[in-house]
């Protein structure tokens, strides 16, 4: 019985949600919870609902028989209560949770058409005997005195209390049983069923929480999403805290976008489970959410939910009143996170403190800018239990057994959240530049950021103006040049080992392949190939770092080496590849510059395109590199057949924003800035604005090059 209850269920917390739980299955609207003298020796917890009761022959034969197994049965069957619902217990053990709690029990029960049955048992005494079988417990019926005329339901009260409860424990326990079910974020109703908390006597002990509906008011960032078989569809607003609206009149508006994904990252990459993030497979074809008659369904159900963001910079803070602020970072600090909720009941411990289940706060460390932590968010995502059957609860009630629907789940709550990310990065960027402006400034437009050779070139022109050239002249001249020097060599730099990550895996990958094809006794002629491959992809690596220094290069024979490191890649992924140089020579052109860090730049852009291509049986992936004059300069376009670009070119380059769950956001920033370097620039030009394969429905990024 110890092991059960007491050592099974870690915390009063989750002892009291058990009970609860057993309340949603007998079919209630309304369960009461009640802390009474909760801080004296004759304190005691009562737990009330209006669910369909017991009788006499329900409590003997399954009630007070450990592990029965009729809820398992329900729900396997799929055989549902007259309100529609599925039982959410399934051991027969959750009752037993009372021994977590305190000593003594009473149940008082009564159902629709049956006398009141009344069970008290001691534990003490039960605990004395070596078998469950020698412990007497009597079990009786007698006239309503609790459930009288039509009412029916089932009383628990708990004495003996274990526990010294404080007023900390209180508070705490509150604010956990208002989480129970959903609600603080999205809507309830639909499940018909409701906790209510009572303490007497208060002792003031609740006074001064922290209402949920003032955090929800204090939230510049909302996000109601749904996951299905379909894709992602969801609704994003952003809406700026009135004070700085009144600071700002007519400057910053709120902003709304509706987007529905029929590609997603969740669609087209499996979960890497114990190998790590960044390491994922492809998976062989697209996954089914929830039917399990499909092979492929994954058993986790369609996600919906909804996040709720704040921005706790100084700028904002101080934005707030004083009470309200502390306020809010004790309920975040608290309270914040994503939770996980079944049929509208909350699966612990997600979302509590302490417990990071989808690793938030570790990408926050690396990534502080982009990314958010669990304590600026409060989230909610809600599961469907006929169709997350592979979802199963751990015995000890603390969350999913950790199997590959578990990874599932996680990995496509971090596709989510990315997308949330993503959105709310970009107006906290017009955020930032707004709120640099003094409050009242003559001055009212945000100031777009200017780049290091845009200040430099402004500070050459004002030591013109003041005429300070034979005075500091040649200093700031000296500033310019070791500038551009040292800019070319670290961006020289960080392309090459952006480039030779992927060309170092590949190598890896592809001498591990040619020693399994030659031990399994493949062909000789599929190991030349093999191993021709091998010794491409190593040439291709040598072009990126090669000396630094200015050149004259056909964009051909760039594009050649950048893709002669991607061929392997090309070959795992079943990416067509088509070089559009090899059908369109007439528009091979040469391109002026450092040649190692040109092609860096095209191999990250041909490294965005295959990770973006469509990755399963379904869709044949497709990447074309080839030339154009359709712009304002020659150019060298790369455009695949993914899900193409949801942000504008002004937010794509920024620093650190990406929508890829791992990424940090700097490829594009990093190709925009070479770009720049060479006296040319990137660009993201319509489909309809450049001659490229009809195929290529996706994404398109132009490399454009100053004319000779």
């Amino acid at each position: 019985m110890e092991l059960l209850g007491e050592q099974l269920i870690k915390s009063h917390t989750l002892a009291l949600f058990e009970l609860i739980k057993n309340s949603y299955d007998a079919d209630a609207e309304n369960v009461s919870l009640l802390l009474l003298n909760i801080n004296s020796d004759d304190g005691a917890i009562e737990v009330q609902d209006d669910g369909i009761g017991m009788d006499f022959d329900t409590v003997s034969n399954i009630w007070m028989e450990p592990a029965h197994g009729h809820k398992g049965e329900s729900r396997s069957k799929g055989i549902r209560t007259e309100k529609g619902r599925l039982p959410v217990g399934e051991k027969g053990v959750g009752r037993f949770a009372v021994h977590r709690l305190g000593t003594e029990i009473e149940l008082v029960t009564k159902s629709i058409e049956s006398a009141e049955v009344i069970v008290k048992i001691n534990w003490l005494d039960v605990e004395r005997h070596k078998y469950l079988d020698e412990a007497k417990i009597q079990i009786r019926e007698r006239e309503a005195q609790v459930f009288k005329e039509s009412q029916h339901g089932t009383r628990i009260t708990i004495s003996g209390l274990k526990q010294q409860w404080r007023r900390g424990d209180v508070r705490k326990l509150y604010r956990s049983v208002l989480g129970m079910t959903s609600g603080k974020i999205g809507d309830d109703s639909e499940h018909g069923f409701t906790v209510d908390f009572t303490l007497d006597p208060t002792n003031n002990w609740l006074d001064g929480l922290f209402d949920p509906d003032t955090a929800r008011d204090q939230a510049m960032f909302r996000f109601d999403f749904e996951l299905t078989d379909e894709g992602l569809k969801y609704h994003y607003e952003f809406q700026p805290l009135e004070a700085i609206k009144s600071d700002y009149p007519g400057i910053i508006d709120g902003r709304e976008a509706d987007i529905n994904m029929k590609y997603s990252e969740f669609f087209t990459k499996a979960p890497p489970g114990d190998e790590g993030w960044r390491r994922r497979k492809t998976r062989p074809q697209r996954p089914v959410l929830s039917k399990s008659t499909e092979s492929s369904a994954l058993g986790i159900g369609p996600l919906k939910g909804s996040i709720i963001g704040f921005d706790l910079d100084r700028d904002v803070k101080q934005r707030y009143l004083k009470d309200e602020m502390s306020g809010l970072s004790e309920f975040l600090r608290d309270q914040g996170g994503v939770r996980v909720f079944r049929d509208g009941l909350r699966v612990y411990n997600y979302g509590e403190p302490g417990d990071d289940w989808l690793g938030l706060d570790h990408r926050r460390i690396q990534r502080p800018t982009g990314k958010l932590s669990n304590q600026l968010m409060l989230g909610e995502v809600h599961l469907n239990l006929e169709d997350s059957f592979n979802l199963r609860e751990k015995t000890n009630r603390e969350g999913f057994i950790e199997n590959a629907a578990y990874y599932e789940l996680q990995y496509a709550m971090l596709c989510i959240l990315t997308e949330f990310e993503a959105e709310r990065n970009k107006d906290k960027k017009i955020l930032r530049s707004v709120l640099s402006i003094p409050p009242g400034s003559s001055d009212n437009k945000p100031r777009k950021r200017k780049t290091t050779d845009e200040l430099i070139s402004e500070l050459q022109s004002i030591v013109h103006e003041k005429k300070l050239e034979p005075q500091i002249g040649d200093l700031v001249d000296k500033v310019s040049t070791s500038y551009k020097e040292t800019r070319d060599v670290l961006l020289s730099s960080v392309g090459a080992g952006m480039g030779l990550v992927t060309v170092f895996h590949e190598l890896e990958r592809g001498v591990r392949n040619l020693h399994s094809s030659i031990s399994s006794g493949e062909s000789v002629e599929d190991l030349k190939e093999q191993s021709k491959g091998l010794i491409s992809l190593l040439q291709g690596a040598m072009y990126m770092v090669s000396k630094g220094k200015m050149e004259k290069i056909p964009a051909s024979r760039l594009v050649s080496f950048a893709c002669s490191t991607q061929r392997l890649r090309f070959k795992y992924h079943k990416i067509k590849f088509i070089n559009g140089f090899d059908n369109l020579p007439e528009l091979d052109f040469n391109v002026k510059g450092i040649r190692r860090m040109l092609t860096a730049t095209l191999v990250n852009l041909i490294d965005n395109a295959i990770y973006w291509c469509p990755q399963t049986e379904d869709d044949e992936p497709v990447i074309w590199v080839g030339p154009s004059a359709d712009l304002d300069g020659n150019a060298i376009i790369v455009a695949d057949n993914g899900p193409g670009f949801l942000d504008g070119p002004e937010d794509v380059v920024e620093p650190f924003f990406s929508r890829k769950t791992d990424g940090m956001g700097i490829g594009l920033y990093y190709s925009d800035m070479i770009m720049k370097s060479h006296g040319g620039r990137l660009s993201f030009p319509d489909q309809n604005a450049v001659d490229i394969p009809k195929k290529c429905n996706g994404a398109v990024v132009a490399m454009v090059f100053k004319g000779e």
